[in-house]
């Protein structure tokens, strides 16, 4: 009593016993941008993880797997990790924008035969509720997301996959999407698996092999967790991303220069997506001034690494250090994220699994009258219905696993702010449609085999 009188938040679990689940129906009073209620019925799971790693209540756990593995229709599972200044209680603004989002998806025409399930992974990320006391746990509770990352997450999220997609050709989708030192969560829990399944797929693409290199890996393309993994806000070390960076580049360059072919498929989908918005003060400014004082007695190399088209990348690790992953402008894959100045008519239109071949087709088109080499690096292109402009920067191949991008303002405000619902748009077109993606890795594969 005494703590809560200071300000301190409480412990949870906020979601017990049957409070585990949740099934609601959107309105404009939850979701302002509808105009009347919306006709889904969506279930909501939720898992709360304590501040030492481990499951609050692990009845939760068993419930979020049986509704993922129940019978029915295809499954759209989006797994949400909040961030900062949230938990998973009722009146949480994220636990509301996360329904808000789901419903959206389960809105888009090319869903209706799917069950939009979500799943809100809680924690600590308030300690203090004092106004001014709160700001000054940024280190905190970042270092108690890095403990959690570490902890039974990784069981959970690898017991969601193996239910949600008990084989790589599973018709169900899976989601992972961190906000703030929610994507420190997640990127603690999954960097590992998704590292070494992006290095065993490209190995195999690059040995021309046919077997399978892990228990998600499909032919002719790399797999990641799931079908995508979202980090937005993520306050991590952009140090931490460059296996990734180096491993990936590492396996295009050797390929193009020995055979003038892309090793990935050009409709391979994104696998790790990580946003920083333009408006972010607490990883732009706060994060890079904290860690001057965390690394004075660090050592740092700097190097060049070889990018796929004959470019270099200069590595300044100590600069890399310091700056969080997505706010690093030599590592961002694709230019700012922008929406144009047409209005969004507030409707998700269907994905359209070929649009980035297409793209990088037009593009190569380009370069061919200009008598330039045809890479299709560089392409441009605007998302049918959403006015989200995408711009290809060159330094990584047209299509790759790995994608990093800073978002204006309009699109994610700051630090704290969730998305725009425009956004839901995008990451619903980014997963795509699995069984096209699988179709064109077949392809691909035929075409590295040189038949």
């Amino acid at each position: 009593m005494v703590l809560a009188a200071l300000g301190c938040a409480p412990q949870g679990p906020y979601r017990p016993d049957t409070t585990a689940t949740d099934t609601f129906v959107a309105d404009p009073q939850l979701c302002p941008e509808l105009k009347s209620p919306s006709k889904h019925e969506i279930t909501v799971a939720y898992v709360e993880i304590d501040e030492q790693g481990y499951f609050q209540d692990r009845p939760q756990v068993e419930r979020a797997l049986a509704l993922a593995a129940a019978a029915g229709k295809p499954k759209y599972i989006v797994v949400f990790v909040h961030g900062w200044f949230h938990n998973a209680a009722l009146t949480d603004k994220n636990v509301e924008r996360f329904k808000c989002a789901l419903n959206n998806l389960q809105s888009i025409d090319g869903n209706a035969e799917e069950e939009v399930i979500g799943i809100y992974v809680g924690w600590r990320g308030e300690s203090w509720t004092l106004p001014l006391v709160r700001y000054t746990t940024f280190w905190d509770r970042k270092n108690t997301s890095d403990e959690i990352g570490r902890g039974s997450l990784v069981e959970f999220l690898t017991r969601l996959e193996r239910v949600t997609k008990p084989d790589p050709q599973s018709r169900n989708k899976l989601m992972l999407v961190g906000h703030s030192f929610g994507a420190s969560v997640v990127f603690n829990s999954m960097s590992q698996i998704l590292l070494a399944r992006f290095l065993l797929d490209a190995e195999k693409l690059a040995a021309e092999g046919t077997g399978p290199a892990h228990s998600q890996s499909k032919p002719g393309l790399v797999s990641g967790y799931g079908d995508l993994v979202v980090l937005v806000n993520p306050a991590i070390e952009a140090t931490r991303i460059m296996p990734f960076f180096g491993a990936l580049n590492e396996f295009t360059v050797k390929q193009y220069s020995a055979k003038q072919i892309d090793l990935f498929a050009p409709g391979q989908p994104p696998r790790l997506v990580i946003l920083s918005s333009e408006g972010d003060g607490a990883t732009r400014g706060t994060f890079p001034i904290a860690r001057v004082f965390s690394t004075l007695l660090e050592s740092y190399q700097d190097r060049t690494l070889r990018t796929p088209y004959g470019g270099g990348l200069e590595v300044r690790e100590r600069y890399f250090d310091r700056q969080t992953m997505g706010n690093v402008p030599e590592l961002q894959t694709h230019g700012p994220l922008k929406s144009g100045p047409s209005p969004w008519d507030g409707k998700c239109p269907p994905v359209d699994p070929g649009w980035l071949p297409k793209v990088i087709e037009e593009r190569k088109a380009e370069q061919r009258r200009k008598g330039e080499p045809e890479t299709g690096a560089g392409w441009s292109t605007t998302l049918d219905g959403t006015t989200i402009n995408l711009t290809h920067r060159g330094i990584t191949t047209p299509s790759n696993p790995l994608w990093i991008m800073a978002v204006g303002t309009n699109l994610i405000p700051d630090h704290s702010g969730i998305a725009d619902p425009i956004m839901i748009c995008l990451f619903d077109q980014l997963l795509g449609d699995p069984k096209v993606a699988e179709r064109e890795g077949e392809r691909h594969q035929q075409h590295l085999r040189g038949r």
